[in-house]
């Protein structure tokens, strides 16, 4: 029975296939922006509507629409949401999609079969990564004035790093991951003037960290997910007791997950805070 069911849904979105028109390119002579472009990944949502706005955006990723993790989820809520799942792209008729780099070879392979152009964007571990991606889909979007517009205002912080006493912060998430020293959040963490726990210690990778190990390492900053609380809405604790009890000997920063997350111009904004907590702490230690 539940294989003539899974033979029935495959002849059934067979039918639509060949039911549909087909898919028009992304390419357009004229050079405008393709006219049904679908995202697949909250960084990528949060740029195309950076560089197009939605007008031309029919379809974002279910995260776009979270508040805990997007900015855009208010400029996106009467858009579809969809995953990387190649009936449910293709039955809106896009002429691009856009999805990470991480996505399924799979459903990129039956998209592309389909006729419908999938391009592949690289999760970005740095600034630099930010603007090369804002670039490419500054080309892919034929919005290059918008894209220049916003890698000039990723190099607008203008932040002296010659001075600097070495004042080490870590970004610590309720899961007890840290970031290595090749990722994004350490990158704005050493931009911002601060040096980062992972670089500190030579820390490439990212790796998972205890609380009490923590506790015992003593950064001077600890950079913490939430809103200024250690417990949740419910009041469950989001971090280990050891670190609540020893959070004393660190100063303690609270930054939103949606702030840290995605490869975005948001960046921008959160190593300006960053950069001026660190000037608080350079003068409090009268540091030159």
């Amino acid at each position: 029975m539940i294989r003539s069911l899974s033979n029935i849904t495959y002849i059934l979105f067979f039918i639509c296939l060949i039911s549909f028109p087909l898919v028009v390119s992304a390419s357009d002579k004229n050079g405008n922006q393709p006219a049904r472009v679908i995202t697949t990944n909250i960084c990528i949502d949060s740029l195309v509507v950076a560089l197009i706005g939605t007008k031309n955006l029919i379809a974002v990723s279910a995260l776009a629409d979270d508040t805990r993790y997007s900015h855009i989820s208010h400029q996106v809520s009467d858009l579809h949401k969809v995953t990387f799942n190649a009936e449910a792209i293709y039955a809106l008729r896009p002429s691009l999609v856009l999805a990470s780099n991480f996505s399924s070879a799979k459903t990129k392979f039956a998209l592309e079969k389909l006729g419908v152009e999938v391009r592949l964007i690289d999760f970005a571990r740095s600034i630099n990564d930010i603007e090369k991606n804002i670039q490419i889909l500054g080309r892919l979007l034929n919005a290059d004035g918008r894209a220049q517009e916003l890698v000039k205002l990723l190099k607008s912080p203008k932040i002296d790093l010659n001075y600097r006493k070495q004042i080490v912060a870590l970004q610590y998430s309720t899961n007890r991951y840290v970031h290595g020293n090749n990722s994004l959040i350490s990158d704005i963490i050493n931009r911002s003037g601060f040096s980062s726990y992972s670089k500190f210690l030579g820390y490439e990778k990212g790796r998972y960290i205890s609380a009490e190990a923590l506790v015992k390492s003593a950064p001077n900053v600890l950079i913490l997910d939430g809103d200024k609380s250690f417990n949740d809405k419910s009041g469950f604790p989001l971090y280990h007791p050891a670190l609540m009890k020893g959070k004393g000997k660190s100063k303690a920063l609270f930054i939103e997950t949606k702030d840290w997350s995605c490869g975005t111009t948001k960046v921008v904004d959160l190593i300006i805070r960053l950069n001026r907590e660190y000037i608080k702490l350079v003068g409090k230690n009268n540091a030159t």
